[in-house]
């Protein structure tokens, strides 16, 4: 390696990863193993203090912040794969190659995540997308981003998987593209929205295979951004939280299948959710979608541990990152307790992956500790 990337070489264990990668798949594939994955992402706030959004398409400051962030959490050697995520463009690319004009953050964010240009809407009306034709992969930033793969896996270990920018689900996608008013074509005009929602799907999967060969990374593996081997392709796809359980199944989830079949699996889903905001009409409609077999969401690991039955077997949970690790310690008095009451309820059952971040090496590897001991419980 060259420049200021850290040495990582140092933290790699090949046999490790194998037992995270079979502790992973055991747990979306709902095999008993009597223990919760869990992966503990070290992010140092000090280390983003200086990115300059302003050089956001130059991998070099983004780079070395990430292969620092990996140095740190490779250390605590939680339940995590060796991933550096092209994480800091938010959801650019995609818009970029409808030729999105790109709204730029005041401020970037220490973690790297959500964050990004903003774009804004490219179609005034929906009957612009009736002859719509598929745009190039190559356009829009792509060139940028492809320069920010090929630097990234030049200078990383080749352990290291290089996961590119997480894509929008192609609702959400179709949604920046058109705006709010989107929510409005849905009934107004479905099959106008059907074709730009297709649109997206189609080349949500081509620009990610584009970048996974430029990474050397194989098509039927899905390594997230978070380091979990996911079920399929992990896309984030917010948006859908504003649809009923009926115009899900109609407008989302056939995208969600196109998409799975293109790169040969079964789906991984993400949505936001908030304390007061659990979005639970979710769950039933994944849990019935043969094309969905994880779920990924904050606080999904209480709705799992309240509807373990109607999960068990079809449909796996990915959780407890963002604003959850800070919830349970306010209602339980500290993670050690929230652990000790909820790993011996469920660590038999299977189907769950927990990931969050904490700000240090010290505290990860104390939250670490804590976890093991849990399970002894």
């Amino acid at each position: 390696m060259s420049g200021d990337v850290v040495n990582l070489d140092r933290f790699w264990d090949p046999g490790r990863a194998e037992q995270v990668a079979c502790l992973h798949r055991r747990a979306f594939a709902w095999e008993p193993q009597g223990y919760i994955p869990l992966g503990v992402h070290v992010v140092n706030p000090a280390y983003g203090r200086d990115l300059d959004y302003d050089a956001w398409l130059d991998p070099e400051p983004f780079l070395a912040f990430q292969a620092r962030v990996l140095a740190d959490t490779l250390a605590v050697g939680s339940d995590l794969l060796p991933a550096a995520a092209i994480n800091h463009l938010g959801d650019a690319l995609l818009p970029s190659l409808f030729s999105a004009q790109l709204f730029m953050p005041e401020a970037g964010s220490a973690t790297l995540q959500e964050v990004g240009p903003t774009p804004l809407p490219v179609f005034a009306d929906i009957s612009e997308v009736a002859e719509l034709p598929m745009p190039s992969a190559s356009g829009g930033i792509m060139p940028a981003v492809e320069r920010l793969v090929r630097r990234y896996r030049e200078a990383l270990p080749p352990w290291v998987r290089v996961v590119a920018p997480m894509p929008s689900g192609p609702f959400s996608a179709a949604m920046e593209l058109r705006g709010t008013a989107l929510l409005l074509d849905l009934a107004d005009a479905p099959a106008l929205s059907s074709r730009l929602i297709e649109v997206c799907a189609r080349l949500i999967w081509a620009t990610e295979e584009r970048l996974r060969r430029l990474a050397g990374t194989p098509l039927d593996e899905h390594v997230t951004n978070f380091g979990i081997l996911g079920a399929g392709l992990r896309l984030g796809d917010d948006s859908m939280v504003n649809l009923s359980p009926a115009m899900i199944r109609r407008f989302v989830l056939p995208a969600i299948a196109l998409i799975n079949r293109l790169c040969g699996g079964r789906g991984h889903v993400h949505f936001c959710s908030l304390p007061a905001s659990r979005f639970e009409h979710i769950y039933p409609v994944m849990a019935g979608a043969a094309e969905v077999a994880v779920l990924s969401t904050q606080f999904g690991f209480e709705y799992y541990e309240r509807h373990l039955a109607d999960l068990s077997g079809r449909l796996a949970i990915e959780s407890f990152y963002g604003d959850a690790y800070g919830y349970v310690c306010e209602r339980y008095g500290s993670f050690r307790a929230w652990a000790n009451d909820f790993v011996p309820r469920v660590k038999d059952a299977s189907g769950l992956v927990l990931y969050f971040q904490v700000g240090s090496v010290e505290e990860g590897q104390e939250v670490w500790a804590r976890w093991q001991e849990a399970h002894q419980r």
